[in-house]
């Protein structure tokens, strides 16, 4: 089998294929509140359905675009499909999606409803998503302090847009 077939950026863009398919199945599939005289654009399901319209866009850009980085396709020069030069790199890569997944399931499933306010919440997942998943080892010369400021600066930046835009602009209190 060619190794080339499963590259990072096609195993993930097939995943978030099939969670937008997901997501638009289950918005299609909503009650669009005729029997409300609701109009059909402000029906329950429209956001979601765009928003997997979107999930599924850009996963095919990321199934299909240029191959830089592979997973299964280790291999040091001269070497044989049957002898990997070095997992450590797979390993990593894998590590870090598993993490991130673990971040995203404490963040949505655990701690959203726990009481804890949706700005703090956000501030801390993002600070941690950004420490924990940064690549230091493509970027020696950053230093610790400076990674630690940049990702604090990010996370209160974007939590505090995300709080203002969902209050002033779509009138919804986030928890």
């Amino acid at each position: 089998m060619n190794a080339k077939l499963f590259t990072a950026d096609r195993i993930g863009g097939l995943i978030w294929f099939v969670f937008g398919a997901a997501v638009v199945y289950g918005s299609w599939m909503m009650d669009r509140l005729e029997s409300m005289n609701i109009p059909p654009s402000t029906a329950p399901g429209v956001v979601p359905a765009l928003q997997g319209i979107g999930f599924i866009i850009f996963a095919l850009i990321l199934m299909f675009r240029s191959e830089k980085h592979t997973i299964v396709n280790t291999y040091a020069p001269g070497e044989t499909d049957a002898a990997p030069a070095d997992n450590r790199q797979e390993s990593f890569y894998w590590k870090r999606i598993l993490l991130s997944w673990g971040l995203c399931l404490a963040y949505g499933a655990v701690l959203l409803g726990s009481g804890i306010h949706y700005w703090a919440l956000t501030v801390a997942f993002l600070f941690l998503h950004a420490i924990l998943l940064d690549d230091t080892e493509q970027v020696p010369a950053r230093p610790t302090l400076r990674r630690v400021i940049v990702a604090a600066v990010m996370a209160l930046t974007i939590a505090t847009i995300v709080t203002l835009i969902f209050r002033y602009i779509f009138l919804v209190r986030l928890p």
